[in-house]
């Protein structure tokens, strides 16, 4: 019987009243970002983080959110870019991919380089020689040795492209060899960026002599070079090979910088951190193998490694000790790929790009390539739709909007070529958060007032054309 109809029985229990309603708005920033952490990339957690300043403040200020994100989400591959086969920009190959926060982020970016060719820009009259030396950051490090200059290109940000005077006089310095007086020979240059500083950088220039090697470093915020004194290496102590150029280029990954010798005996090691060289010996199983590809990197965990193949075979070496207690080089690993249907046209060779954050870049004549190194496992990227045999992958940022208190600026610092350091002006979209560089400070003080264009009197019955509010209205809006 319904207890409404009898009156012996108490009432029934009223509902308790909501307080009020629950939205997202109302959740802690742990719990928000810990729901961050399922969103499938760094395109997605972009385009969620820039929904209001209240969540792009909740990840721009939690380093241990973004640490833990990246530990979760490999950072999504945009492309390649390869090396021109003459005188032209390099050209860009994109990843496909059906990722719509992807695409959404990469419509109507510079992959062409064209601030390169601006008519008005630093680089106007160069020549269009510019060769990829490094790509991480969201940035390329390009050189032009015509013009002895150096670039920095975000092709995500048009305004964001720097160029830097060479350290040295590229009259009495090719870029291959020296004269016969004995100066230093140039090996290569790299880019060092950090995710939690994203607006500074650094670069690395190594030189060498006969048994010598010498580092000179850039600073985007002192805009000067500093050089490092020469260090002897032994390893290249009397007798040595009588070849002068004895250090291939290098590569970098996690911190440190690597340079195979060119008679396959060591590879050179620089710790970013430290700026101490060392050195490593070479496996003895890949000393005198020819025809083999290998590329010194390290894995996820930071451990050297060196990735090679031979025909369709990818093999992983990891640098530590043995079971009988001897420091060297462990086979971490071999797997084979399974080409086409119809043999490459290079014989069916694969060739190892790059590694970067746990996973190698490979390519055959016909398909790119990844093999990560935790699980093994290769995936087939895309086909391959370029010749060039030197290309390097270019994988999506962090943007700077995103990293502690970037994007709120009102006045950086802009580091030119000539050495003195300048101040901009910037602004900040609080609805879209683009930043814009607008013009150069003229001023040393970080206190000023914008002045801006106010309306004439053309309202109410100041004017004679128009009367209405509400039009005004729409066009402020």
């Amino acid at each position: 019987m319904p207890h409404g109809g009898d009156p012996t029985l108490p009432p029934p229990a009223k509902s308790p009243k909501l307080s009020g309603q629950t939205t997202i708005d109302s959740l802690d920033e742990d719990v928000l970002l810990d729901i961050f952490l399922f969103l499938p990339s760094l395109a997605s957690l972009i385009r969620a983080a820039l929904t209001c300043r209240a969540w792009r403040r909740a990840v721009a200020s939690s380093p241990a959110f973004r640490r833990r994100f990246r530990e979760l989400h490999r950072a999504p591959l945009l492309g390649l870019f390869a090396e021109p086969q003459r005188d032209a920009l390099p050209s860009f190959a994109p990843a496909p991919s059906r990722d719509r926060d992807v695409l959404a982020a990469i419509r109507g970016v510079d992959f062409a380089l064209t601030s390169l060719q601006d008519p008005d820009g630093y680089a106007c009259d160069a020549p269009l020689r510019w060769r990829v030396h490094d790509c991480r950051g969201g940035y390329l490090l390009l050189m032009n040795w015509d013009a002895a200059l150096l670039a920095t290109v975000n092709p995500l940000d048009r305004d964001l492209t720097d160029y830097f005077d060479m350290p040295f006089d590229r009259d009495t310095t090719t870029e291959t060899e020296v004269t016969h007086r004995g100066k230093p020979i140039s090996v290569d240059v790299h880019l060092l960026c950090s995710d939690e500083e994203p607006m500074s950088f650094r670069l690395v220039w190594l030189f060498h002599d006969e048994s010598r090697v010498q580092v000179g470093v850039f600073s985007s915020e002192t805009c000067d070079w500093f050089f490092h004194p020469w260090v002897h290496i032994k390893e290249r102590a009397p007798p040595h090979d009588a070849d002068k150029y004895w250090l291939h280029s290098g590569v970098q990954v996690n911190g440190h910088l690597y340079w195979l010798f060119r008679n396959q005996e060591h590879m050179l090691k620089l710790d970013i951190a430290t700026m101490e060289f060392s050195v490593l010996e070479m496996p003895p199983n890949l000393k005198t193998q020819d025809g083999y590809s290998y590329i010194v990197g390290e894995t996820k965990d930071g451990t050297p490694c060196i990735v090679y193949s031979f025909g369709l075979n990818i093999g992983v070496l990891i640098h530590g000790v043995d079971d009988n207690g001897v420091d060297g080089w462990i086979f971490g690993g071999m797997v084979q790929y399974e080409g086409e249907a119809e043999p490459p046209e290079n014989g069916g060779n694969v060739h190892v790009v790059a590694i970067m954050d746990g996973f190698v870049y490979l390519a055959t004549s016909e398909m790119v390539l990844s093999l990560c190194l935790e699980t093994m496992e290769l995936e087939k990227l895309f086909p391959r739709s370029f010749r060039a045999h030197c290309f390097r992958p270019y994988i999506m940022a962090w943007p700077p909007s995103l990293v502690g208190d970037y994007g709120i600026f009102a006045v950086i610092h802009d580091g030119s070529s000539d050495g003195v350091t300048r101040e901009i002006v910037l602004s900040l979209c609080l609805e879209t958060m683009e930043l814009e560089k607008l013009f150069p400070s003229g001023f040393s003080g970080l206190c000023f007032r914008l002045y801006n264009m106010a309306w004439p009197p053309l309202v109410g019955n100041y004017g004679t054309f128009c009367s209405d509010p509400a039009w005004f209205q729409r066009w402020r809006n």
